[in-house]
């Protein structure tokens, strides 16, 4: 499936990087326990699932780990419209890492394996908005003009305004381990 035939505004190597590196985003929020940093990333949908997870391992003092995280592979399913004309991708993803419980009040393991990598398959479905403005290599806040910096949380170090990345790109609408 040809994404390009559907969004003439990136390739299929393009959106790929894109897709891996919202995973390794998301991955790396849940480790530290943080999705604020991936919010302008992923949709309501995906913050709502894993937030409780990431207070239940508060709740205990403990850290879900993924260390030594990496894509091993991802592969674009099937590219569609939906009913209201937004850009829809669904998405095969490999991750590779350890994948293991700590106790934050000693730092030892409770629960995985702290020394073997695992593979895990995801299924991840994307959108962009049919309305999407194009994104520029010059990136402002659309609140107050200041420089964005899109890759590190989305939000405007001049006025904090969250940058609505589904205005512009595509966003993360779910993500579920399969096998």
């Amino acid at each position: 499936m040809n994404i390009n035939e559907f969004d003439k505004s990136i390739d299929e190597g393009m959106f790929l990087t894109k897709v891996d590196n919202i995973f390794i985003m998301l991955y790396t929020a849940l480790m530290f326990q943080d999705l604020s940093r991936v919010d302008h990333k992923v949709s309501d949908q995906v913050m709502e699932q894993y937030q409780p997870i990431i207070d239940r391992y508060k709740s205990k003092n403990q850290r879900h780990m993924f260390a030594q995280l990496n894509v091993k592979s991802s592969k674009i399913d099937n590219v569609k419209y939906d009913e209201e004309g937004n850009i829809i991708v669904e998405v095969t993803l490999v991750g590779r890492y350890l994948d293991y419980v700590m106790d934050l009040s000693n730092g030892k393991t409770i629960s995985g394996d702290d020394k073997d990598r695992v593979e895990r398959t995801y299924k991840m479905v994307l959108k962009k908005s049919k309305d999407a403005k194009e994104l520029t290599e010059s990136r402002h806040c659309p609140n107050c003009g200041a420089h964005a910096d899109l890759s590190k949380t989305g939000v405007c170090e001049a006025c904090n305004m969250v940058f609505a990345m589904e205005d512009y790109d595509y966003v993360l609408q779910s993500i579920e381990m399969v096998g």
